[in-house]
């Protein structure tokens, strides 16, 4: 029993003197430890508050939603080497009309004579102006493309009848307050490239739809986006 004892206050004495020895490093492994515990927990919390908050407001959705092409069917389209390519499409609020412009370019064997945009009649009717005057066959096909919308007869190429097109206004519509603005661009510096405005009143959604040009005696059909139906426009705020 003695000797039992004796090594059990061996036993502690070691104890006590490990103890003793390492207690000074015990706080400052602690210390760390909660350091660096805080500091994981500030940047989940900043994480967390910032996810929450763009969530809320939504910012990265309406970025992402900025950069994307909401459009359906193709901004450009080559037929035959004659392109035809959207390059506007602006809507003032506060006159409530849409303003579009189409880049066309005769760049095949023969010169374009005419071309055809599928609009519906549901949207041709809200033409206020074009640059160019047009013939509606949103009812009645057109005899050369078969196609339905509206048809462009300025001819390109040598200058055709009136190279220098102002916007002419529809018998019964009303201009446009909102002025139409081309800085630096003239309809007489490229013969066989122009633009082609379209003005409408009031806010369209957009969709695929047939496209002809008659070039000589050719005909090539295609597709392009264009304005489809009017609907109401987006409220602030919206992306």
């Amino acid at each position: 029993m003695k000797i039992s004892n004796r090594k059990g206050r061996w036993l502690r004495w070691q104890r006590g003197q490990a103890l003793a020895e390492y207690w000074v490093t015990i706080p400052a492994g602690i210390i760390l430890m909660l350091a660096a515990a805080g500091i994981v927990q500030f940047i989940t919390n900043g994480l967390t508050q910032t996810v929450e908050g763009l969530e809320y407001t939504g910012d990265v959705e309406c970025a992402m939603q900025g950069t994307a092409d909401e459009k359906a069917g193709p901004l450009f389209t080559d037929l035959n080497g004659h392109t035809f390519e959207v390059v506007m499409d602006v809507y003032d609020e506060e006159t409530n009309t849409t303003q579009v412009a189409y880049k066309v370019t005769s760049g095949g064997e023969h010169d374009i004579s005419n071309w055809v945009l599928g609009l519906p009649p549901g949207v041709a009717k809200h033409i206020v102006w074009t640059s160019e005057p047009y013939l509606d066959h949103t009812t009645t096909p057109d005899p050369n493309s078969g196609l339905y919308g509206i048809k462009f007869e300025t001819g390109f190429g040598g200058g055709g009848e009136d190279d220098a097109v102002q916007p002419e206004e529809k018998p019964g519509k009303k201009k446009s307050a909102a002025p139409l603005a081309l800085t630096g661009y003239s309809f007489r510096q490229d013969m066989d490239s122009r633009l082609i405005i379209i003005h409408l009143a009031g806010y369209f959604e957009w969709d695929i739809t047939d496209l002809g040009v008659k070039a000589g005696t050719d005909v090539f059909l295609g597709t392009i986006t264009a304005p489809a139906r009017q609907v109401d426009p987006p409220k602030k705020g919206d992306c």
